[in-house]
């Protein structure tokens, strides 16, 4: 189980380094012809990073 929770904790803080990534670089993303808001980013932001910090606090 710990190895399990290593690995989905270090997939989210990977996930929420790309998202703070865009954020500072000011990346544009567009789907399917609609660009995506960077609130998007903040909020996954803020997600994901609680998710790695809750993975790597329960080992």
């Amino acid at each position: 189980m710990k190895n399990y929770i290593a690995i989905s904790g270090s997939i989210f803080a990977i996930v929420a380094f790309a998202h703070l990534l865009r954020i500072v670089d000011g990346w544009a993303v567009t789907v399917n012809g609609q660009v995506v808001p960077m609130t998007i980013s903040y909020l996954a932001f803020v997600a994901t990073a609680m998710l790695a910090v809750w993975a790597f606090r329960a080992k």
